[in-house]
């Protein structure tokens, strides 16, 4: 399986998609090549160079239940058909790049699964990775340069 996206170009994040666009402007994500007994798809966006400067992991957005190989740009606003969990800024939707210190990398992957989640608006980081653990098909990752 792999991830593209219009959002990143030659390994940087477009400005649209953080602190110095739209910060909820989700970033359109495509799943490409993965297996055919797909039912949905979970993301999740995260940046580990955050751990630095604020002791964890920052995420920036956890998406579940998407049933079809993409989201388009500002997804998270439109509210399609899939759930989202509570990121780091403590909300239940996209929340853009933000590095406070230097340019960070963030991570998505992307995970196709055998079935729904059994999930709710708000879900928990730890309350995705329990729930797919034993649904995942595939997985793919690409990282993201946002500069600060």
């Amino acid at each position: 399986m792999k991830i593209k996206s219009s959002g990143i170009i030659n390994g940087v994040i477009l400005d649209k998609y953080g602190k110095r666009g739209n910060m909820e402007l989700s970033i359109p994500l495509e799943f490409i090549d993965y297996p055919e007994n797909t039912v949905s798809f979970a993301v999740i966006i995260e940046d580990f160079d955050a751990i630095k400067v604020c002791g964890h992991d920052f995420v920036h957005w956890l998406v579940a239940n998407i049933t079809k190989p993409y989201l388009e740009e500002n997804a998270s606003l439109n509210k399609h058909k899939f759930i989202e969990g509570k990121n780091d800024f403590n909300r239940n939707n996209y929340g853009g790049m933000a590095p406070p210190d230097q340019p960070h990398y963030y991570d998505i992957t992307v995970y196709a699964l055998d079935s729904l989640l059994d999930l709710q608006e708000g879900f928990s980081y730890e309350q995705l990775k329990e729930s797919i653990k034993s649904h995942v098909l595939d997985e793919a990752n690409i990282k993201g340069l946002y500069y600060n």
